[in-house]
């Protein structure tokens, strides 16, 4: 992290944000800081873990989420900041208890112990299972664990589709469009030897407006397909909403039930393809079996969404959000008024019943 980019955080560190609305800018920046940088140091590193580890006290679940799903894809996060997140409740945890490279066999072995059936649930899903894992996990006798060992297959691949940019349709309606599924992508881990081209550093005055949804684009596609992929739909409903950075309940709506489920189109301003959309709706919809041109079909539809109409979706439902929330606060407003207002009449009658006894 640039000399630059600390003087910003020393900046943040005094503003007047709320505290924990303080401490995800500070988070968020040192995870971007660090996400920058090609081939770190273990001084670079340590330096990372120094500051970011204090910070996991008060962020807000939401933050710590989105740093999971970053640090799952990177080999040289610090081993410490991986397990305090690991260790963490199973929604921030899931994401690296099922892809971060940094955890061994006796880390997991230790996580079970320490929290139990939800987190032994998600190792199930890691592939491949260690087989010293295998009695700690068969000795929960959990159906849910049970079926993951013993039916975690390739999904089949989709139809191959020659995909092409079309015109905008004239509407979205996905009724005719079925989804089939395709073989989840390897992860792109980073290792030493490899050479990635380096993200653009940050700018040290934009720190402070700084959204770790930004930096969680690279990985967004294999977080939501594990997610997706889980049994408790719920995962996926609460990564829908970081990702979106919507409210829960929006984000159920969103999903909502094929064929009038909106996801597509969440999907797509997220920027994820066909193909990854495709496996998503199959894992959270339910699988839809259709022939080669209505696969074809769906893809022209999907593809045909421009980003701006997708964009403009995302604002409205925030919009929607927001105006919910208004509302709700003016009207515990006008309770607290009127109750206290009633409160107030009642010991002023209270006190002149008194003065003429």
């Amino acid at each position: 992290m640039t000399a630059d980019q600390f003087r910003a955080l020393e900046t943040l560190s005094g503003s007047g944000h709320s505290a924990h609305h303080k401490t995800d800018d500070l988070l968020a920046a040192a995870v971007a800081g660090f996400n920058s940088l090609t081939r770190p140091t273990r001084h670079e590193s340590q330096q990372f873990e120094d500051l970011a580890l204090p910070l996991l006290e008060t962020a807000t679940p939401r933050a710590k989420r989105q740093v999971s799903a970053i640090l799952a894809q990177h080999d040289a996060a610090p081993r410490k900041l991986v397990l305090a997140l690991a260790n963490d409740n199973i929604e921030v945890a899931a994401p690296l208890l099922l892809r971060s490279p940094l955890l061994k066999t006796t880390d997991f072995m230790e996580i079970i112990g320490k929290s139990g059936l939800s987190h032994a649930r998600i190792i199930a899903r890691r592939q491949p299972v260690d087989p010293l894992l295998l009695p700690l996990l068969e000795n929960y006798d959990d159906e849910i664990i049970k079926q993951t060992l013993n039916s975690e297959q390739p999904l089949p691949a989709a139809p191959a589709v020659q995909e092409a940019n079309e015109p905008e349709p004239a509407s979205m309606h996905y009724a005719s469009a079925p989804v089939a599924a395709k073989p989840v992508p390897t992860p792109p881990f980073r290792s030493a030897n490899s050479q990635p081209s380096a993200p653009q550093p940050l700018p040290a005055h934009d720190l402070g407006a700084l959204s770790l949804t930004a930096y969680l684009r690279p990985a967004i596609a294999e977080h939501l397909i594990d997610m997706a992929l889980l049994i408790d739909n719920s995962m996926f409903r609460t990564a829908l909403a970081d990702a979106l950075d919507v409210n829960y309940m929006r984000a159920e709506t969103i999903i909502g039930t094929w064929p009038n489920s909106q996801l597509p189109l969440a999907l797509k301003a997220i920027g994820l393809t066909a193909q990854d959309t495709y496996l998503i709706l199959t894992a959270v919809l339910g699988t839809i079996h259709g022939e080669r041109e209505q696969l074809r079909e769906f893809v022209h539809i999907y593809r045909s969404i421009s980003p701006e109409q997708a964009s403009a979706a995302v604002r409205r439902w925030k919009s929607d959000d927001m105006n919910e929330k208004l509302r709700n606060q003016l009207r515990d407003l006008a309770e607290n008024t009127t109750d206290s207002f009633t409160n107030a009449a009642n010991n002023d009658s209270s006190i002149q019943h008194k003065k003429a006894q």
